[in-house]
């Protein structure tokens, strides 16, 4: 039940309003919107594992942690300091510009996190999942946190 619950919250924090999200954005905006779907996508495929709802897939946890490290490390580039990235529907803070940097260690670190939890789900080390899932969950939340506008 615990294991349950954590997945869900962790899920949860990705999920949001992204039926809305997407609405007005065009160019750049939109292709970084989608690519943080993607992610949300990705997540949602090793938590229906992670809570029962399907069984152990290693291919499938690999593809979808590779997922989530590729576009972590096209990040930087989903941002470029232009009118275009930065119009109103976009849901990025202006820290995103103000602190590249810091921006791109959070990016490296959440590619990080994903090529672990890649390398635990190809090495079929399903006891490893949840923890490394939990760790990407934090990367995610960290970014999240200082770069994202509460859309509430």
């Amino acid at each position: 039940m615990l294991k349950k619950t954590l997945t869900a919250a962790v899920l949860a924090t990705f999920v949001g309003s992204t039926a809305f999200a997407h609405q007005g954005a065009t160019g750049i905006v939109k292709e970084r919107m989608e690519a943080m779907s993607a992610m949300k996508d990705a997540l949602a495929v090793i938590g229906r594992m992670l809570k029962g709802e399907t069984g152990f897939d290693a291919t499938q946890a690999v593809q979808a942690a590779d997922a989530i490290a590729q576009h972590a490390d096209e990040m930087r580039a989903l941002f470029p300091d232009t009118p275009e990235s930065r119009q109103k529907a976009s849901e990025a803070t202006p820290l995103v510009w103000e602190q590249p940097e810091r921006f791109a260690q959070l990016a490296q670190e959440l590619m990080n996190e994903a090529s672990l939890l890649s390398d635990v789900a190809a090495a079929g080390k399903e006891a490893e999942l949840l923890p490394r899932f939990r760790s990407v969950g934090k990367a995610c939340t960290a970014c999240h946190e200082d770069f994202r506008q509460n859309k509430s």
